[in-house]
């Protein structure tokens, strides 16, 4: 779980431009509760998580190690692996945005999600 957590920080990073999309289509208070959350929805969550994780390991030192030129181009590689990551499991980046969204700010939501992701269903 541990190993999660700690790319969380990278994988906002690079999922930047989508979570921007994703809030500009949203209000702030379209924000399940976490009895609102759905066990199927934090499973595909969590395992979207997963796979959003691994791509964030795949391309996080290019980055670091590339020209600005280069990380525009490796930034939207892999921002459009994330996406196809995150529909491969049955969401749109809007849904999957509001679980981590509510997972932020709802400790229970937070733990289901963190526990999914650990089971990479």
């Amino acid at each position: 779980m541990r190993k999660i957590m700690a790319l969380g920080a990278g994988v906002a990073l690079a999922l930047a431009p989508v979570v921007a999309f994703a809030q500009s289509a949203q209000s702030p208070s379209s924000a399940p509760s976490a009895a609102a959350i759905p066990d199927d929805t934090i499973n595909k969550a969590g395992a979207a998580l997963h796979d959003v994780a691994q791509v964030n390991r795949k391309y996080v030192g290019e980055i670091e190690k590339a020209s600005p030129a280069q990380k525009q181009t490796l930034s939207r590689q892999a921002n459009a692996e994330a996406v196809q990551a995150i529909q491969s499991h049955g969401l749109s980046v809007e849904q999957y945005t509001s679980v981590i969204r509510t997972a932020q700010n709802d400790q229970q939501v937070k733990q289901r999600l963190l526990s999914a992701a650990d089971r990479g269903q």
